[in-house]
């Protein structure tokens, strides 16, 4: 490893509380109408090797016969840094109106909403921030997207992710002492039809405690008054909402990849063995909740590598049908380039006992290679990010 990065990657460790999640077991994060699925793949991640067919490039570039490779795990350590995520996802299917969560905040936070309207009628989502001081305050959004509302799920969830790892954001809202603001003005004139998906991820720094409210409301309703008398919607078989001290999680690796040396290796994401899942608490009811698939926590990944050869990166949808975006930065300083996963494609992964490979690119082994991360709405969990030679 070069000295430069040590000294980097040494410091950024010295910042970082780990946190231990207790283990849980592996199950299905899905509505009724199947949006989003977390399952384990027969393989455990534990063992030494695991097989998986890796297509053969001809002298051309072109697509071969596949080969079958044996794939190593890759270790990694794991650290839960970073503020609050506030995480809104039950019901999924929302019933009825009334509150989705709420909880009070300060400081850095993200929050992840995704929701959709399982009534007859046409409703609206939004998100309330109400100022909890008789002071002054100001919200800066520094990170945000929001999709839909559509009924094609998979299209929702990849364009939200599109946006938010795309596209540079710096908003600031102001609130009066004890007043309410809309997170974003847009979502009292957005109506959602039934059968449409919401979703949205957005950071921000509260300057002073903001209680923080996610709600369905009629449409011809006053979302300020309507959020004053409204009760907290029951939460549906899954109990996916929460609070999660900790909003990211860094991947780093001690060893340093050589291709010539290591061959093809992986990194598992979201799988509750090799990365476990965040546990936190529903302020609603103050029960303790599993966020199965950590969604709406920020991956940073490194993987020092050293060699003469070049590396290539893929990730691999290992639950199946998937749809997202994350970002891919060479160098400690060099600027992030948005990454599709898969691109010219909304989504792949739906094909059974194929393995599906999204190129995340090939990279030199001289610079320090970053990737961001987060699991997307919509799709399966888990997925896999392979390192090969480039060759």
């Amino acid at each position: 490893m070069k000295s430069i990065e040590k000294i980097f990657i040494c410091a950024v460790f010295a910042c970082l509380l780990i946190a231990e999640v207790s283990p849980v077991s592996a199950e299905r994060h899905l509505s009724d109408r199947g949006t989003t699925i977390v399952v384990a793949r027969g393989t455990d991640v534990s063992d030494t090797k695991t097989t998986s067919r890796i297509y053969e490039k001809d002298a051309n570039g072109k697509n071969q016969k596949p080969g079958i490779n044996t794939m190593k795990p890759w270790s990694v350590e794991s650290a839960d840094v970073g503020g609050t995520l506030i995480f809104s996802d039950s019901p999924e299917a929302v019933g009825s109106d009334g509150i989705l969560y709420t909880d009070t905040i300060q400081g850095k936070a993200r929050i992840l909403y995704y929701h959709l309207n399982n009534t007859d009628a046409n409703k609206k989502i939004a998100v309330i921030l109400e100022n909890q001081s008789v002071d002054d305050t100001s919200v800066v959004i520094t990170r945000g997207a929001m999709g839909g509302p559509s009924d094609d799920y998979l299209d929702v969830g990849k364009i939200t992710q599109t946006k938010y790892f795309g596209e540079a954001k710096h908003e600031s809202i102001y609130i009066d002492g004890h007043t309410k603001r809309l997170l974003q003005s847009q979502m009292d004139q957005t109506v959602v039809k039934p059968g449409q998906l919401v979703y949205g991820v957005f950071d921000f720094t509260a300057k002073n405690p903001v209680r923080v409210t996610v709600v369905m409301y009629p449409t011809d309703a006053d979302p300020y008054t309507f959020v004053d008398t409204a009760k907290v919607l029951p939460k549906d078989s899954q109990r996916l909402r929460g609070t999660f001290a900790g909003m990211d999680r860094v991947l780093m690796s001690e060893k340093s990849y050589d291709p010539e040396r290591d061959g093809a290796v992986y990194v598992t994401i979201g799988d509750n063995k090799a990365d476990r899942y965040r546990t936190g608490i529903d302020a609603t009811d103050g029960s303790i909740v599993t966020n199965y698939g950590n969604y709406g926590v920020l991956y940073s990944i490194h993987i020092p590598t050293n060699g003469r050869e070049r590396t290539s990166y893929y990730l691999s949808p290992r639950g199946g049908v998937y749809a997202g975006a994350m970002t891919a930065r060479s160098g400690i300083l060099g600027a992030k380039s948005l990454v599709l996963t898969p691109s010219g494609t909304t989504f792949f992964g739906e094909k059974p006992g194929r393995n599906d490979m999204a190129d995340l690119g090939t990279y030199s082994n001289v610079n320090s290679l970053w990737f961001e991360y987060s699991p997307p709405g919509a799709s399966n969990l888990p997925v896999d990010i392979i390192l090969l030679p480039a060759k």
